[in-house]
């Protein structure tokens, strides 16, 4: 199995529930030929640095996933026929890669990501912030 970087432009005038679509789409296609979607990431609407179908911008949606290549062909293939895809490129990342490592990795990176939602860190209080500022700045003492 390998791993795959898959970045595509919608068009920005379809509407959500269109794009929601596409990415079900997109999703579906790599379960089925049991794939493992790493990171679907949405970029947002972005402007284009060129006009792409009259169009100057697009709604950009990044894909980290592993898969074989014929998943690759297929999902290409779709957004070949699909006009609601402007554009798309896909990178091979690792030729070779352990299913079972990127699911541990993938697993130790939420885990690392919960434990700093649940650190509380110490909020500064209103007296620390002014003590700060008369720190940064010494010229500017009361009298």
């Amino acid at each position: 199995m390998r791993r795959y970087e898959t970045i595509f432009i919608s068009d920005p005038d379809i509407s959500e529930s269109d794009r929601k679509q596409i990415f079900a789409k997109t999703k579906e296609l790599i379960d089925q030929q049991k794939g493992l979607l790493i990171k679907f990431d949405e970029w947002g609407l972005k402007k284009l640095a060129y006009d792409i179908k009259k169009k100057n911008r697009g709604c950009y949606v990044c894909m980290d996933y592993c898969a074989d290549a014929f998943t690759v062909h297929e999902m290409e293939r779709a957004f070949r026929i699909d006009d609601k895809v402007m554009k798309y490129m896909t990178i091979l990342l690792k030729s070779n890669v352990d299913i079972d490592a990127v699911k541990e990795e993938i697993a130790q990176a939420e885990a690392e990501q919960e434990s700093l939602e649940n650190t509380d860190l110490p909020e500064k209080t209103d007296a620390d912030v002014s003590k700060d500022t008369v720190k940064e700045n010494p010229d500017n003492q009361e009298d």
